[in-house]
């Protein structure tokens, strides 16, 4: 998924209420179809077309899929964002440091 930085202190949280117990973090640009907001620095004008992000990657088990998707995109829109998610199937999931496979590497 990816959030406007300011809700990603409140998606962890309920992702931890939730029982996800980790997650990858990366900062990110969207650039959309807007045109953008216009920002001043030491006097110059100029517009900005790329808005910063945060683009969360979690795996959970299918089984709890829905219900996690209900929880997030409750918060997005309680919160009037303009955040993404979106789910992909994984087949293999292994922990290197443990050699755990499948939900047990969750």
């Amino acid at each position: 998924m990816v959030v406007r930085p300011s809700l990603f202190d409140i998606i962890k949280d309920a992702l931890a209420l939730f029982g996800v117990r980790g997650m990858t973090v990366e900062q990110v640009h969207r650039v959309g179809d807007n045109t953008g907001h216009v920002q001043i620095y030491r006097g110059q004008r100029f517009t900005m077309t790329a808005q910063p992000y945060v683009k969360i990657d979690l795996l959970v088990p299918e089984p709890e899929l829905s219900d996690l998707t209900r929880v997030i995109d409750k918060i997005l829109s309680s919160h009037g964002s303009d955040g993404a998610m979106w789910t992909s199937r994984v087949d293999l999931v292994v922990r290197v440091r443990t050699s755990e496979h499948g939900l047990d590497a969750l």
